[in-house]
């Protein structure tokens, strides 16, 4: 049996021109561990079906970015026992490169899958070659108010990220369950109080995603909010702002659907009708002035 890498890499060197800073120390057999952990991530996303679609494919676009997705993260996930392996051989990595090298792991895995994803997305209006469609992620997207990740970018620059959209289609789907379902109901007619409860549902989505995924799982809009350049950048610092920003999201959300139920509660000519209002023959009680 294959092991997890030898299914997508023909060789151990054709791994090492793929994904940057590979020790040629290091086989196919030490990193397995890693790949096996970072396959079945993958495989959570898009799910197995779709994976073995892909893996039938010699080559083509989404062989290539399932290629880069699985290589960065199993190297994400090796660099801590790479790391030990090169001390026992006098080569000294500090903290700061470790986790540099991780974090650019790590972006380029996501890019990865934005592309792998986007891939599926376009193949799924067509013939939908690799059953994209059957997925569960998709199949729910006809409960959601914003369904596509352009028209989720539109409301708040997720920098077109297909994977935190499908990532946060869970989220969506549970807000929309606990709060808003009722109230998009009543908007159906009124296709302005509707685009401005869209708004606030994407600020709700991203406010949980930001409480319940990791940092480097957000967009690089919703990370670099906070300087790159700060001298005090540590990680407490990163997550009190991004703690902010999430509450300043809830607070702006909550704002706009407050003025939605306000609006909605309004009568449309706006003149509120009373029991004095109305002059009847049998009413006697005139107001002179």
């Amino acid at each position: 049996m294959k092991l997890i890498l030898e299914q997508l890499f023909p060789t151990f060197r054709d791994f090492q021109e793929s994904i940057p800073g590979i020790d040629a120390n290091l086989d196919f057999t030490q990193l397995n561990a890693s790949a096996e952990t970072a396959r079945k991530e993958i495989v959570n996303i898009i799910t197995l079906p779709v994976c073995k679609k892909i893996l039938q494919e010699e080559k083509g676009e989404a062989r290539h970015y399932l290629q880069i997705a699985l290589g960065n993260l199993t190297m994400a996930k090796e660099l801590p026992f790479d790391i030990i392996r090169r001390r026992k051989s006098d080569i000294d990595i500090y903290k700061n490169e470790a986790d540099a090298m991780i974090r650019s792991y790590t972006d380029n895995y996501y890019n990865a899958m934005d592309s792998l994803i986007c891939t599926l997305e376009s193949e799924s209006q067509g013939p939908d070659t690799y059953q994209w469609k059957e997925t569960p992620h998709y199949k729910v997207r006809s409960r959601l108010r914003i369904p596509t990740t352009e028209e989720f970018n539109l409301y708040y620059p997720i920098d077109n990220s297909y994977l935190f959209f499908f990532r946060t289609i869970p989220l969506q789907l549970e807000i929309l369950a606990e709060e808003l379902t009722d109230l998009f109901g009543r908007t159906t007619e009124k296709e302005e109080l509707t685009d401005r409860l869209k708004r606030a549902l994407s600020h709700l989505t991203v406010a949980m995603a930001i409480d319940r995924f990791d940092l480097q799982e957000l967009p690089a809009t919703i990370r670099n909010h906070y300087s790159e350049s700060s001298l005090q950048r540590h990680v407490s610092n990163e997550q009190a702002y991004l703690k902010q920003l999430a509450a300043d999201l809830v607070n702006k959300a909550t704002d706009t659907i407050r003025s939605i139920e306000t609006a909605l509660s309004e009568p449309a000519s706006g003149n509120v009708p009373t029991q004095t209002s109305f002059n009847r023959p049998d009413d006697k009680i005139y107001l002179m002035g």
